[in-house]
């Protein structure tokens, strides 16, 4: 029998469960409130102790209402909380002057990207304290000492830029090998010594590394020479491949101070001092030895050249033959000059003659594919005779020739007559980025995934950022479009043409209107002046509007009035959607915060004035920025 008003056994037993659940999640919220208070005293702590400048203005506990709410993570500038613990998982501080230590964020547990590149901080602290650490920034500081404390027991690491440091001692490898996610080590411009161990130990997860600017000796592991020769330049000492040193041939040196690491405290024996004095002597009376000696031979040389030049020229009519890093004159008419690269050919008849095939026509003449008799494939744009040319055409070609790098297609040669004007490229058979993106829209296309989009729009930045950088003079492309942005048979974006409309005063034609800076569009009918008000600001406009074709996929021509450039601006400013990106691209949405970053880099590039755009080092450096945040 049941008494009115009082619950049986069963129902008490589900009253109690409910109150003690109730009682665990009342709990358990308080305490993640706790943790997050504590995450955000933290980081006063850290601005009270760094931020010297006030950089960091925007820290502070207002926006919470009361002790157990959570503060507002979007109110702090550069800081990211988890949606779901509220606790603090990221921190970009980059350019803030920050200075000391780091050594207080330690307590921030959850933290699972760190950047602070570009401050005067100087104090490491043990990163074993963060074990959910993804990515590390810490580059361009002054930090010193070992290689950091506990970075090696951070299994999930991706990312790892200790870069422009003043860190010194061994590098430890074999701990590294630990970190088999690991996708960027950039530890250049420090102070490590020591090897960078051995075949044995390999870290096949890798896809970014540099070591350039140490005092690192010794034979470089197999498993590193797949990177470029400038992953290690600056250090003396090593040897092997990629590096044009034969370890066969020249001693390998393990001992862990040579190059640029510091000597030990105490090496100032008199003994070494005086032997150090005479060597240096003998060094000297060596050097000038060899100088003479040299000095002779060149002349001689000359003298050879000169006498045989003489004969040859008696003996040529009408061909001009070519060697690496020569010119010689045909019938006092053409000259014909090979760069680094050159070969398959040693005549201009060989070009002339051999199997062509027609590419294009352009504004500038006609382009052709040539496959020499040895079977070397090259492409020769053929100049038209009325095109308008700068006065020191062989001294500006002679510049863009000796341009070399991984995202620039290299001039190989040119032929320099009063009649035409030929020019000598590697081919590239993967095409334009152009044919990629809009190529065979219909049944059978493959498309171009996002992390193939996003290498294509880094690599042409970074050529395009090496081109604007380029010491010896001040030059820009003039005619960037998404048609001269090739593909290598390693799938990097390569930029061509270069300077051909800087050399060449060409009347530019009103379908590539998309790709014209505002301050260009009203110069059209004046040609020269639009050649020298034409600035590196105009390309960057430019890449602005081919990194939008990579972003929705549409092509840069005007569609009605309405250009792809104005469109996506205006989109931009109201609430838009995907229907902004390529439809291609929709499979990627968990990738939407790396697309929405690059058409924020895109609206930057478009800004109306030039002054307002950034430098194309600044976009290349944004780019980089999106892909190493992945994780």
């Amino acid at each position: 029998m049941v008494v009115a008003g009082y619950p049986p056994k069963q129902h008490r037993q589900i009253h109690l469960l409910l109150l003690l659940t109730f009682f665990f999640t009342l709990t358990s919220s308080s305490q993640k409130a706790n943790k997050n208070a504590a995450d955000f005293t933290l980081l006063l702590a850290f601005k009270a102790s760094s931020d010297t400048s006030n950089s960091l203005i925007s820290w502070s506990l207002n926006s919470s209402s009361s002790p157990h709410s959570h503060p507002n993570c979007s109110a702090w500038v550069g800081v990211t909380c988890n949606p779901t613990t509220h606790r603090v998982s990221k921190l970009v501080l980059n350019h803030f002057n920050l200075t000391g230590s780091i050594q207080v964020l330690a307590g921030l547990t959850q933290l699972r990207h760190l950047s602070v590149h570009h401050n005067h901080l100087s104090i490491t602290p043990d990163f074993a304290t963060w074990p959910s650490l993804r990515h590390l920034y810490l580059s361009h500081n002054h930090f010193t000492g070992k290689f950091p404390a506990g970075i090696s027991n951070l299994s999930g690491l991706r990312r790892l830029d200790l870069s422009y440091n003043d860190f010194s001692g061994e590098i430890p490898v074999t701990e590294l090998t630990r970190l088999t996610h690991l996708l960027t080590l950039r530890i250049e411009s420090n102070w490590f010594n020591g090897t960078l161990g051995s075949d044995n130990s390999s870290l096949k997860s890798l896809l970014n590394f540099n070591v350039s600017e140490n005092g690192l000796a010794g034979k470089i592991p197999s498993w590193l020479s797949k990177f470029p020769a400038s992953s290690f330049a600056g250090n003396d000492h090593l040897c092997g491949k990629p590096l044009p040193s034969d370890c066969s041939t020249k001693p390998v040196i393990v001992n862990p101070t040579a190059g640029r690491g510091p000597l030990p405290i105490g090496v100032t024996d008199v003994k070494k001092k005086k032997s150090s004095k005479t060597g240096m002597v003998l060094m000297i009376i060596m050097v000038d030895a060899v100088a003479i000696m040299l000095i002779l031979a060149a002349v001689a040389c000359c003298c050879c050249y000169k006498r045989k030049y003489k004969e040859e020229k008696k003996n040529t009519k009408g061909t001009t033959s070519i060697a690496y890093g020569t010119t010689i004159s045909a019938s006092g008419d053409g000259e014909m000059v090979c760069f680094e690269g050159c070969k398959g050919f040693t005549k201009v008849d060989d070009l002339l003659k051999a199997s062509a095939e027609m590419l294009g026509k352009g504004s500038v003449g006609t382009t052709y594919r040539v496959v020499m008799d040895g079977g070397d494939v090259v492409v020769v744009k053929r100049v038209r005779e009325k095109v308008r040319r700068i006065k020191d055409v062989d001294g500006f070609l002679r510049e863009i020739g000796g341009l070399r790098h991984p995202n620039i297609v290299s001039l190989r040669a040119y032929y320099n007559s009063k009649e035409e004007l030929l020019l000598v490229y590697d081919f590239l058979q993967r095409g334009s980025l152009h044919n990629l993106l809009h190529g065979n829209r219909g049944p059978g296309r493959t498309p171009l995934d996002w992390p193939t989009r996003l290498k294509f729009a880094l690599g042409s930045a970074g050529g395009l950022a090496f081109l604007h950088g380029y010491t010896k003079s001040k030059l820009f492309h003039g005619h960037l479009s998404s048609t001269n942005i090739i593909i290598d048979d390693q799938g990097n974006a390569c930029i061509s043409d270069i300077g051909l409309h800087q050399l060449l005063q060409v009347v530019p034609s009103s379908s590539n209107n998309a790709y014209k800076a505002p301050e260009m569009l009203h110069n059209n009918n004046a040609n020269h002046n639009q050649a020298r008000k034409y600035s590196q600001k105009c390309d960057v406009y430019s890449f602005g509007v081919v990194l939008l074709e990579i972003l929705t996929g549409k092509m840069a021509t005007s569609e009605g009035e309405t250009s792809l450039a104005k469109w996506v601006q205006r989109v931009a400013r109201e609430e838009w959607t995907w229907d902004v990106f390529d439809f291609e691209l929709v499979r990627y949405k968990e990738m939407e915060e790396e697309m929405t970053a690059l058409l924020q880099v895109a609206i930057l590039c478009l800004a109306s004035s030039p002054k307002d755009r950034p430098k194309m080092s600044t976009v290349h450096k944004m780019i980089e920025d999106i892909g190493i945040k992945r994780d």
